[in-house]
């Protein structure tokens, strides 16, 4: 079982993460310094050189965890110079995932953030590009890295909490866990990866046979997660679907009305006439043939019930299986 309660790695990269214990210990150290420091919205150009410092260990984290994420996402190493975490690294990672586009919620009961702006983050916006075009935390870190008393006041509440959303997100795609859920389509899950912040979650709106079959609800992008049928129940319903379809236009063209309608007019010296059929299925005139209202719904149903009779499994009747998975902009069923 998981660390987090009622909840199932399917797989995980947290036992050779290296990174993700050091991002838990700058954490903490932000929640102890919110013990000293009211974090609200008045308070975020508050500065120290302790701030200072841990938003360099963010950003030195964020530029190690990106080349990391980089070479395992196919990334090559550039000849001639050095690689860069942002316009290489980053950059490479927001063409495949569009993290600038990923939200991160300040969900700490020790912050008191009013205004959406400071509770509601897109971290990695702006991450990929450098100097003034970059993020505000990584010009931030810039600018106290090379003249640290110059810029002192750079090393403040709102850019450390950006760069420490952006390390925790960077995270959470290193580690790819992979979340059983059972039954439960909830986001409750993500509850307990952090002590400052969460993530937006896409739960299940809606599902059918198709390669494209997932419901994507208008914030799909904006979510870290997404909730899925898990693969087995997936493929158990596609192959429930099929069955029930198969078998439905079976007992549509078994009726004595659909048989007449096709004898009548569209054989021709014992022969179909191509043309007219090929129109008589793309327009769906079968259904004309006999009382949609009174008979279609138990035709439905006895097909279902064919169905699931042949591939023991009861679509209706068993409940769905879900799991929980990063959203990388993915074919969300590699089998579908």
């Amino acid at each position: 079982m998981s660390i987090f309660a009622n909840v199932e790695y399917i797989n995980s990269n947290y036992m050779t993460n290296l990174y993700w214990p050091i991002y838990k210990k700058i954490e903490k150290e932000i929640v102890e310094l919110s013990n000293h420091i009211h974090f609200d919205d008045n308070q975020l150009s508050v500065y120290s050189v302790k701030i200072v410092e841990l938003l360099i260990r963010c950003v030195v984290e964020i530029e190690a965890i990106s080349k990391d994420l980089y070479l395992k996402n196919g990334g090559a190493i550039p000849a001639g110079r050095v690689l860069y975490y942002d316009t290489d690294c980053l950059n490479l990672l927001e063409g495949i995932w569009e993290l600038s586009k990923k939200q991160v919620i300040v969900s700490s009961a020790n912050f008191y953030f009013q205004d959406n702006n400071n509770k509601i983050l897109y971290p990695l916006r702006k991450a990929n590009k450098r100097s003034t075009s970059g993020a505000d935390w990584a010009k931030a870190y810039q600018a106290v890295k090379h003249n640290r008393s110059l810029n002192l006041s750079k090393g403040n509440i709102k850019h450390l909490l950006r760069a420490s959303a952006a390390l925790f997100l960077l995270n959470l795609y290193y580690r790819d866990d992979v979340f059983e859920l059972s039954s439960n389509n909830t986001n409750t899950f993500t509850e307990k990866f952090s002590e400052i912040f969460d993530v937006k979650v896409h739960t299940w709106a809606g599902d059918s046979t198709g390669a494209d079959s997932y419901v994507k609800k208008p914030d799909f992008e904006e979510c870290v997660y997404l909730i899925k049928w898990a693969n087995d129940y997936k493929n158990k319903f596609t192959e429930w679907a099929s069955e029930q379809g198969r078998k439905l236009n079976e007992i549509i063209f078994s009726h004595p009305k659909v048989n007449q309608y096709i004898n009548e007019n569209l054989i021709e010296d014992g022969k179909i006439k191509e043309k007219e059929f090929a129109s008589f299925i793309e327009n769906r005139d079968y259904f004309k043939c006999f009382d949609m209202k009174k008979e279609y719904g138990s035709m439905i149903q006895s097909a279902g019930r064919h169905a699931s009779e042949k591939l023991k499994f009861d679509f209706k009747r068993t409940p769905a299986q879900f799991e929980a998975v990063l959203n990388k902009n993915q074919k969300i069923y590699q089998n579908g």
